[in-house]
């Protein structure tokens, strides 16, 4: 899968507050900078201060923040508590929905569930999911993924000799091995779809949660891998496709189409001007017409093309011609701000952070407006 997008005016912050927060996609955790310069994390109702001065960063996952506070540590915050992962600044960290993923030259290590746990003593490879690890191990001479607390062989570089290429997002990993056979590996289960016919034989693919889409210089159309079954969602040429969490949108000569949670849907006789999917959403224009196809659902938001918006999980923030910031989530639109000047926001994972001119601080999340001052 494509990394996700997030289209956003560059945020001009109020004098004396540096502010900045995360909201993950299924539970109540925010962080911030507060006007002290304190870090502080809000978890479902509690704020705990994680550190006195700024980190210099930080990520919010599912049910963490991991974060290099000032003193040069990787730590996490977790349940509850505070804990360092690495006493020195990794050469990379990422929170995802479940995991967190570090890398310190070469040795990768894994933050789950409370337990550290050491994933490969040396890679230069590596991908990281939601719920996955997939790497290239060069101690043993093998192709691992790390998937639900528990690890898996499934390429031994004896037989295969090298993989060629991978893909990995959230639950699901697609790749192709030095004998070019396409192969996925999902839910904790592998699946052998088939071998490129020869060396001129390409295949172009993309990856989301639970789905995988293809198209090949030898077959016409597109194939979708969806929960273990496949699905040939156009036999014409497609022009364009992109793929996102139980989705795929794409264009052919029928026009504007998305395959969604196992069924096909016929959006428009031709292509749009525009369209971008983003983990289960997708956003379209058309001269006229901006609209948004979410959970098997169409709707026209605005007669306009929006210049400054941003997507994440299932929530759309756009700005409106009058300056106005306005939220899609869950089916309906709301109207954050009218007429006071935006100054900024941000959004992440469904929480939506604004600004305007006589409120420093607001919180947007699921239907309901919070003050964070």
């Amino acid at each position: 899968m494509s990394n996700k997008f997030i289209s956003i005016i560059k945020i001009g912050l109020i004098g004396f507050v540096f502010f900045f927060f995360t909201q993950v996609k299924s539970q109540n955790i925010i962080a911030y900078n507060d006007n002290r310069g304190y870090f502080n994390i809000f978890d479902n109702g509690t704020t705990t201060v994680a550190a006195y001065q700024p980190p210099q960063s930080f990520q919010v996952g599912g049910n963490c923040v991991a974060f290099v506070d000032f003193g040069n540590s990787l730590k996490v915050y977790y349940k509850g508590e505070i804990s360092t992962l690495y006493d020195g600044i990794p050469t990379k960290y990422q929170a995802t929905h479940n995991l967190v993923v570090f890398d310190i030259g070469g040795v990768i290590k894994v933050f789950d569930k409370g337990k550290v746990i050491s994933l490969s003593g040396y890679t230069t490879s590596y991908q990281v999911g939601d719920s996955l690890v997939a790497f290239i191990d060069q101690i043993s001479g093998t192709f691992k993924v790390y998937y639900n607390g528990a690890f898996q062989t499934i390429e031994d570089f004896h037989q295969t000799q090298m993989i060629l290429e991978y893909q990995a997002s959230n639950n699901t990993l697609a790749y192709l091995t030095y004998l070019r056979e396409f192969k996925i590996f999902w839910n904790g289960n592998g699946y052998n779809l088939f071998k490129l016919a020869n060396n001129s034989s390409q295949i172009q693919y993309q990856t989301g949660s639970n789905i995988v889409s293809f198209t090949s210089n030898n077959i016409l159309g597109l194939t979708v891998f969806y929960k273990g079954s496949i699905f040939n969602v156009s036999n014409k040429q497609v022009t364009n496709y992109q793929t996102g969490d139980d989705m795929v949108a794409y264009t052919d000569a029928g026009g504007m189409h998305v395959f969604y949670a196992g069924k096909n849907y016929d959006l428009n006789g031709f292509a749009p001007d525009f369209y971008q999917v983003a983990d289960s959403m997708l956003i379209y224009y058309m001269p006229g017409y901006f609209s948004v196809f979410n959970k098997g659902k169409s709707s026209v938001l605005a007669n306009f093309m929006p210049s400054e918006y941003a997507i994440d999980n299932n929530t759309l923030t756009y700005v409106d011609l009058q300056g106005g910031l306005n939220a899609f989530y869950n089916n309906e639109t709301y109207q954050l701000s009218t007429f006071d000047k935006l100054i900024g926001f941000k959004l992440t994972g469904n929480a939506v952070w604004y600004s305007t001119a006589t409120v420093y601080n607001k919180v947007f999340l699921r239907g309901k407006t919070f003050g964070t001052d």
